[in-house]
């Protein structure tokens, strides 16, 4: 071991000196020509190459050593211990440029890493970061506002046991492939799909993350697709019903009610009132097509609410008279005045009013209540965004209460509550809809609360400065 040792010593001293050698080389060929052409003698020349050799190997000594430091600290930051910058010498030889180079290049980098990190962070997608042994090594906030606040450590077998999540990390694990998408749907509080894309790092990264995850949130586009398939489907057995009945009146009074007088007044009726469905079905969704065309082009005016409110009563009194029912406009306070598309806010009113007029106790008070409130409901996304002053505009009525579950979807576009009164009062099941439309792109919010006790009460809040 030792003479090992003093092997390597000697080598290293004797490659030192060959180097010491080769540097003053030139020093040597100028003293030896002036000492054949004697213009120097043998001591003098002795001495200068003396001090040349001594001056070189000091020089020599401080390069080597510094470059020492260098190579081990990069060795330190390729094997990615984190260690103290050494200070490199500065002398009569200016700094040391190769290190001072590559700590300026270091620290760039080090300064994207942080904006790369803080990048990651900021994303809408959850993304997480796995090591060779399956444990997250990191998470940004969106994966810890879907997973989990204590992500990081954790394994992700154990997070989403025999899902394909973990059948997918475990292919790219054993070099089965190097990625893969797929859809994955995630059961938590409620349903998530998530568009999945798991890949191969070329590279270990600094926290030791072997394989990165990105999850992108597609729940709305699935549920979009699904309403979109929904609407379609049921306008189509809309259209198809009546015009099917209409279809089996005429092939009736054209074959064995001929001759039949009566029977032609039942069949006429019948069409009659297919023919008018179909006419509210169409024209509900003309409407329904129109507000989706002015969402961006609204047609903004002074609206004054309570002679719009007036207006729509007058409309639909001799409507509720018939029932046997009053409606009653109460104005708590002094109403601004307030922008957007009257037209549009007349549907609204005449929609809910004319519900509460459909579906409420016969010989019953509708009451229309406009008063005001300082924000929007708590239950609403713009209560902690929208501080802005609202009118709140609520329909009640007494009659059949409306069931938590048929509330949650009281404004699905062709949703009719499933119930023997409902069924006998005629209607599209897209006015509520169409309202809700109308109340998002005036920028308000519409919701609804029944109970057998207090009776079924629609607010809408739509905000002052529009």
């Amino acid at each position: 071991m030792f003479k090992n040792k003093a092997q390597k010593t000697f080598f290293r001293l004797f490659r030192f000196l060959a180097r010491i050698f080769v540097v003053d080389m030139p020093i040597i060929l100028v003293l030896a020509i002036l000492f054949f052409l004697n213009k120097i003698n043998w001591y003098s020349a002795t001495l200068i190459l003396i001090g040349c050799f001594i001056i070189t190997a000091c020089v020599m000594l401080s390069v080597f050593h510094e470059l020492e430091k260098f190579i081990s600290y990069l060795r330190s930051l390729a094997q990615g211990i984190e260690i103290e910058t050494p200070r490199f010498h500065k002398g009569i030889f200016g700094s040391f440029r190769l290190a001072d180079a590559f700590l300026s290049v270091k620290n760039i980098w080090s300064n994207q890493t942080l904006s790369d990190a803080g990048i990651l962070e900021m994303l809408p997608d959850p993304i997480l970061m796995v090591n060779e042994n399956s444990n997250i090594v990191f998470a940004n906030n969106m994966a810890c506002n879907f997973f989990g606040e204590n992500l990081v450590h954790q394994s992700l077998y154990q997070l989403f046991p025999e899902t394909p999540l973990t059948q997918a990390l475990s292919r790219i694990s054993t070099e089965k492939s190097q990625r893969e998408w797929f859809e994955w749907m995630y059961q938590e509080s409620q349903p998530y799909a998530f568009q999945v894309r798991i890949e191969k790092l070329p590279a270990v990264t600094k926290n030791g993350a072997t394989i990165v995850i990105v999850l992108h949130d597609i729940t709305q586009l699935k549920l979009f697709k699904q309403q979109q398939a929904d609407f379609f489907a049921n306008a189509s057995h809309e259209l198809k019903t009546p015009l099917t009945i209409i279809s089996g009146c005429i092939e009736t009074l054209q074959g064995p009610a001929k001759d039949d007088a009566v029977a032609h007044d039942k069949f006429l009726t019948l069409i009659s009132e297919q023919t008018n469905r179909m006419t509210h079905l169409v024209q509900d969704l003309l409407a329904l097509s129109k507000t989706k065309m002015t969402q961006k082009n609204l047609q903004t005016e002074v609206v004054l609410l309570p002679e719009l409110l007036n207006g729509v009563i007058d409309s639909l009194t001799i409507k509720a008279r018939n029932r046997q029912q009053k409606l009653v406009l109460n104005l708590i306070h002094d109403i601004p005045r307030l922008k957007g598309d009257k037209t549009l806010l007349i549907q609204v009113f005449q929609n809910l009013i004319d519900n509460a007029v459909k579906y409420g106790n016969p010989q019953s008070t509708i009451t229309i209540t406009a008063q005001l409130c300082n924000s929007f409901p708590k239950k609403s996304d713009k209560y902690f965004s929208d501080i802005r002053q609202v009118v709140l505009i609520s329909v009640h009525n007494t009659g059949n209460p409306i069931s938590p579950k048929n509330i949650n979807r009281l404004f699905e576009r062709f949703y009719r509550i499933d119930s023997l009164r409902t069924k006998s009062v005629e209607g599209t099941g897209l006015g509520l809809g169409i309202a809700q439309q109308i109340v998002l792109e005036h920028d308000g919010f519409i919701d609804v609360k029944s109970s057998p006790e207090k009776g079924t009460t629609f607010m809408v809040y739509l905000p002052i400065d529009l």
